[in-house]
């Protein structure tokens, strides 16, 4: 696979990473007024992560697409690492590392998610009815 598309593949997961990082930045904001009781910032919080997570979401669309553009090995090849798999050489260095990074928030935001879920929803949650 050439640079210019692990260029562009590492570009697209750092965008990931500031949409999931804002995810999470919203979601303890949610805690916080959780904790405060104050529905009208939790009702706002709430419609605010919307947007990272939407976000996030066209980006992953942009990047499935541009992999259905590649030959049929650096397909492979760009899956296998974005699916976090082991760096081949030193030109995938930037974009493994900043996949696993990506994971590594993602689990955050899903703990974090889970947690508030559970106290806000309860028995309702979203988290309780796929155990």
């Amino acid at each position: 696979m050439d640079g210019k598309v692990l260029d562009e593949l590492l570009l697209k997961e750092r965008l990931i990473y500031v949409k999931l990082s804002e995810f999470e930045d919203l979601t303890r904001q949610l805690g916080e007024a959780l904790d405060r009781r104050d529905e009208v910032s939790v009702q706002m919080l709430l419609n605010m992560r919307g947007e990272p997570a939407n976000r996030m979401q066209e980006v992953d669309q942009q990047v499935r697409h541009r992999i259905l553009e590649l030959p049929e090995d650096d397909a492979i090849r760009a899956r296998e690492i974005l699916e976090g798999g082991e760096q081949r050489g030193p030109e995938e260095g930037a974009l493994c590392g900043q996949v696993l990074q990506n994971r590594r928030l993602l689990e955050r935001c899903r703990t974090l998610d889970k947690q508030l879920s559970m106290r806000m929803g309860g028995p309702r949650s979203f988290y309780t009815k796929f155990r």
